[in-house]
């Protein structure tokens, strides 16, 4: 009786010290990151409110075509394509090869590709 008390103590003790670092370094990490100047805190924008910041486009132009399910996208050059739903929130970041380039196993919906609206259906 007193053997089984005593080890159900000492797992309840392993547990609480076990449990209670990983919380207070944490809370440091948040801490730190709030007065880190160069750590940028930016806010998640809503999902059902269209974002007011504009949206970025691929550094060279891309020409953009939807075919069925998929999106040929034609480059001149070797680059990143961001990829925003209808609200405005940045879905996906495509890497684009020079030549065609096809993106497919998109949802169906709205999407801005180079901030022209695309249809998915």
């Amino acid at each position: 009786m007193r053997r089984e008390t005593l080890l159900r103590i000492c797992l309840l003790l392993l547990a609480a010290v076990m449990c209670w670092p990983a919380e207070a370094s944490v809370r440091k990490r948040r801490i730190r990151a709030r007065r880190n100047a160069d750590t940028l805190v930016v806010d998640v924008p809503n999902a059902e409110m269209p974002s007011s910041r504009k949206m970025s486009m691929s550094a060279y132009p891309v020409k953009i075509s939807v075919i069925g399910r998929g999106v040929q996208i034609q480059s001149d050059h070797n680059q990143l394509l961001p990829i925003y739903t209808h609200s405005g929130v940045l879905y996906l970041t495509a890497r684009l090869n020079k030549g065609t380039n096809w993106l497919s196993g998109l949802p169906r919906g709205r999407y801005f590709i180079n901030n022209r609206p695309i249809t998915i259906n």
